[in-house]
């Protein structure tokens, strides 16, 4: 059984990632989220983006 109450937790090797919810209900308009430190989630759907170990910032 899934516990669905619970965000999801994708880890990324990068500071600027996307989210879009998924596809049906969850979905959401895509936005662009910057990590400042180690972690950030997204203010529509909660979805929690982690910074690996070793991440690069591609950042200009």
């Amino acid at each position: 059984m899934t516990d669905t109450t619970t965000p999801e937790t994708v880890l990324v090797k990068t500071h600027s990632v996307s989210c879009d919810g998924g596809v049906g209900p969850l979905g959401h308009p895509r936005i662009y989220l910057r990590i400042v430190d180690k972690e950030i989630s997204c203010p529509y759907c909660s979805k929690r983006f982690v910074l690996e170990d070793g991440a690069v910032d591609h950042a200009h």
